[in-house]
């Protein structure tokens, strides 16, 4: 039976991108999708026949303003910000928008920052279904994350971090206050606020990355359904391939480096492409560098016969093609390059990327630069070194993609049956 879905989501492209693909892969089997997210994915969205719902923040304008992006980026403060600077100030306008698009829908489908739909859920007594998208999202005791703030929470017994945690989530009230705000003024008790990690609804838990990146603890939320990576790359409906001047770049000579901040840190990339240009030069390397669209201009001289410098350039089909990926550890970055089957050298800027870098090191995929260390030295070392991960990458990216993850996904949303809605 068709369902009407409601999926809601906000951030980069990296918290865009899963949920696009699990849009397409809904309408594909018959359903009815609407997809709300910031103005500024509207036309990648509705060139694959998605229907599309305008909702704040508009991302466009963090790209404009250089102050916003180095704090959304700070490696201890980072997460803070976004949350409380920029997700948060417009909760009650994407709330008002996403409860008048509820009414139409059977099932609501939410990222962790889309905080605007669980209160819409519980207004219309609608089933809300939770995602996460990377390990550190869950904050598990078994398994715990490597923070940029509390470094010392993966030395800790489960004992010890489950009463570490319950002070996280009494925080809760501090971090999300302007949603605790709404939803007392829409009669809504404390629990239609979800907890900022590791929120469970009872109508289910999508976990969006795979098991062979992080297993399934005890206390996992639950019911957990784990799917793995969604994977979708497209720069829109229309542009699945590479630009063929690429095309030529890569077929003209040995695999190239693989250089990418996805689509947050290359806001503010500080010295990464620099530092790659002189580290590759030295090493008489090949190499491309994806610079993001507003940076183009600002690095289009680092290029030579020997680096290729883009915009952008679909991950799935460039990353296979390359000799190394060496990236920011941003999930949806990972997950292209663990599909890859490549070696990576993970340079973290902030957010869950410390903790994915110490997760690909821990599986023997690649190694780590810090950020602040990260130099023309300690890259050309990383890259001699990173070979001697072939094999265990090579194996990575054969399980990664045995796994249909969309798939996973759109039977547990069909196999949810809608409640009794309030009007």
């Amino acid at each position: 039976m068709s369902k009407h879905v409601l999926i809601a989501t906000v951030g980069s492209f990296g918290d865009l991108h899963p949920y696009l693909a699990i849009a397409i892969g809904l309408k594909q089997r018959g359903h009815h999708v609407s997809l709300a997210s910031s103005a500024f994915y509207r036309e990648k969205v509705e060139s694959e026949g998605i229907r599309f719902v305008s909702i704040p923040p508009d991302i466009s304008a963090i790209e404009h303003d250089a102050e916003i992006r180095r704090r959304c980026m700070a490696t201890f403060d980072g997460t803070r910000y976004v949350v409380q600077e920029v997700f948060l100030p417009p909760i009650e306008e994407a709330y008002q928008i996403l409860l008048e698009e509820a009414r139409s829908a059977d099932i609501l489908l939410g990222s962790l920052f889309a905080l605007g739909l669980p209160l819409a859920a519980a207004k219309l007594n609608l089933p809300y279904i939770t995602t996460s998208l990377q390990p550190a999202a869950i904050l598990s005791a078994f398994d715990p994350p490597l923070i940029p703030a509390m470094p010392f929470l993966p030395m800790m017994s489960p004992g010890i971090l489950r009463t570490v945690y319950k002070g996280l989530h009494q925080m809760n009230g501090f971090l999300l206050n302007k949603a605790y705000d709404l939803a007392r003024k829409e009669g809504l008790p404390a629990t239609a606020v979800p907890r900022l990690f590791g929120h469970s609804s009872p109508h289910g838990n999508l976990i969006l990355f795979s098991k062979h990146f992080m297993k399934e603890q005890p206390d996992f939320p639950q019911p957990a359904t784990m799917c793995g990576f969604p994977f979708y790359d497209k720069l829109d409906g229309n542009s699945a391939m590479l630009e063929p001047e690429l095309e030529a770049f890569l077929q003209a000579g040995e695999p190239p480096y693989v250089f990418t901040l996805g689509t947050s840190a290359v806001l503010d990339p500080g010295r990464f492409y620099t530092e790659a240009h002189t580290a590759v030069n030295r090493m008489g390397k090949r190499a491309v560098f994806l610079v993001g669209r507003d940076n183009y201009d600002r690095y289009l001289s680092l290029g030579n016969d020997r680096i290729f410098i883009a915009r952008y350039a679909p991950h799935s089909q460039l990353m296979p093609r390359g000799a190394v990926t060496i990236h920011q550890g941003g999930i949806g970055t990972t997950a292209q390059a663990l599909r890859a089957g490549k070696p990576m050298i993970v340079v973290p800027y902030s957010h869950d990327q410390p903790d994915n870098a110490r997760r690909c090191v821990g599986l023997g995929v690649g190694l780590t630069i810090p950020r602040k260390r990260f130099s023309a030295k300690l890259l050309e070392e990383a890259l001699r070194a990173a070979p001697k991960s072939g094999e265990s990458a090579r194996s990575m990216g054969t399980l990664i993609q045995s796994e249909d993850a969309v798939a996973r996904a759109c039977e547990k949303i069909e196999e949810t049956q809608p409640s009794p809605r309030r009007i």
